[in-house]
């Protein structure tokens, strides 16, 4: 029996956590889905990709990033900044409230190849500007539109995002989180919480998220940290990561300290969700530049490749209720590939405290395909 498809994959290095798999092999897509290949039996393709020497991932998901590219000053241009990095699907987080959710869902998500999910921001405003912080105090939330944006953007809207830094915050304290975990109670849906500079101990932040709930920038220095002082995680950080809170590093340009990562990972506290939390002023800038080198940081810091592979593909598809459809290879999965080389190189990456990390390797993407269609391909592949 001849097994027939479009696109052949051949011999590159299967890295795929959603089923434990990681060896050499192929790939078959067959329209936009990736098809089985029963071992023994003989494959014909319309067209096929040498892969040898290359890995193959499933297509990359940056869970945290900001995409209201003209909705906002930040935000990027999902297409043309994602999937050069091997990015199919992408978690904006809180770039709109309920009074530019529709603008945004119509304008960017309904645009875009990339597959755009979101989270709604609790200001009604959303994170139009980071010059001028956006109003958190809770007598602005508006549960009843939100509850109405769920309903009318299932599957697309996740969750509730919230900037809890005392810049943003002021005088009120805990008190937006307070409000938005009770809102998230109201409509059956998980909250996201940037964390960095957090007012009063970051503990107490932590004792309010529940489990599906996400902790962003997880190794930011300002202000109160993960760590104790002698270097080690917080006894409530710890029980939070039992009660089920997931952490996401969205490493941004200024929320990561190369010292918090070090000392965070020799405690044996990985992250749950690597990030980009990039924005047109990091875009293709050194210290964020894309998902890519940011994974690349990661395994120079010692984290594993295929548990960096699961912390930007398996882990968030499940966050997203996507799981088995996309961030996997598996038979029946959307054709979302990303090809990469490990190149070696000689960076040096520089925090915004002045920390340096020295990378050796660096993954480069060469190939990437959403929905079965050759989206981006490296001039030299």
């Amino acid at each position: 029996m001849t097994i027939k498809g479009e696109l052949l994959i051949r011999a590159g290095l299967i890295v795929d956590p959603a089923r434990n798999y990681f060896a050499q092999g192929d790939v078959l897509v067959r329209g936009n889905l990736i098809a089985d290949l029963p071992a023994g039996e003989s494959v014909q393709a319309e067209k096929e990709i040498d892969a040898s020497g290359y890995m193959v991932f499933p297509g990359l998901i940056d869970y945290h990033a900001h995409l209201f590219h003209g909705g906002t000053e930040i935000g990027i241009h999902p297409d043309s900044a994602l999937l050069p990095q091997g990015v199919t699907a992408a978690v904006d987080q809180g770039s709109a409230g309920v009074c530019n959710c529709d603008s945004f869902f119509h304008s960017v998500v309904n645009q875009s190849q990339v597959r755009i999910f979101f989270h709604l921001h609790v200001s009604p405003v959303g994170l139009t500007s980071t010059r001028c912080p956006e109003p958190v105090d809770p007598k602005w939330f508006d549960l009843e539109r939100t509850r109405d944006l769920f309903a009318k953007y299932p599957g697309r809207l996740m969750g509730l995002k919230l900037r809890q830094s005392k810049n943003i915050v002021g005088d009120l304290g805990l008190k937006p989180l307070a409000a938005a975990v009770q809102m998230a109670d109201a409509i059956g849906c998980r909250v996201v919480v940037h964390t960095t500079d957090p007012p009063g101990e970051i503990q107490d932040l932590a004792a309010m998220l529940r489990p599906g709930d996400v902790f962003t920038h997880v190794y930011h220095g300002t202000g109160s940290t993960i760590l104790d002082g002698q270097g080690k995680i917080k006894q409530g950080i710890q029980e939070a990561r039992k009660r089920g809170v997931l952490f996401d590093t969205a490493d941004g340009r200024i929320h990561y300290a190369f010292s918090t990562a070090r000392a965070a990972l020799a405690d044996g506290f990985e992250p749950d969700l690597i990030s980009t939390d990039v924005t047109r002023a990091s875009l293709f800038e050194r210290s964020v530049f894309g998902l890519p080198l940011i994974m690349s940081k990661y395994l120079t810091l010692g984290i594993a490749l295929p548990r960096v592979v699961q912390a930007c593909t398996a882990t968030p598809t499940a966050l997203m209720g996507m799981a088995g459809k996309i961030g996997t290879l598996a038979p029946g999965a959307y054709a979302d590939i990303a090809i990469f080389q490990l190149r070696d190189t000689s960076l040096e990456l520089r925090d915004s405290f002045g920390e340096t990390l020295s990378l050796s390797q660096i993954l480069v993407p060469q190939m990437t395909i959403l929905n079965g269609k050759v989206a981006y391909r490296n001039v030299e592949y």
